[in-house]
């Protein structure tokens, strides 16, 4: 069934988020886009439902956080 004519195509929890607030996050990845300015700001990673890409982006920001000493780590 196709979506309602008032909806633009993406997650429905992001619809009616205003586009200039929305970045990829490989453009943040590849430094198109600064990312948080502030720690006020909010990151929020929008999952597409591959798996293999879910796993592949947690890799790239892990390391990226530990080549930069940042994280806590969690004994579990």
């Amino acid at each position: 069934m196709p979506p309602p004519r008032n909806r633009r195509p993406g997650p429905t929890n992001l619809q009616g988020t205003p586009p200039h607030r929305i970045t990829l996050l490989g453009s943040v990845l590849d430094g198109r886009h600064p990312g948080r300015r502030e720690p006020a700001e909010l990151t929020v990673f929008k999952s597409t439902g591959h798996a293999a890409l879910d796993v592949a982006a947690a890799a790239v920001v892990h390391d990226a956080a530990r080549a930069h000493g940042m994280g806590t780590t969690l004994e579990m």
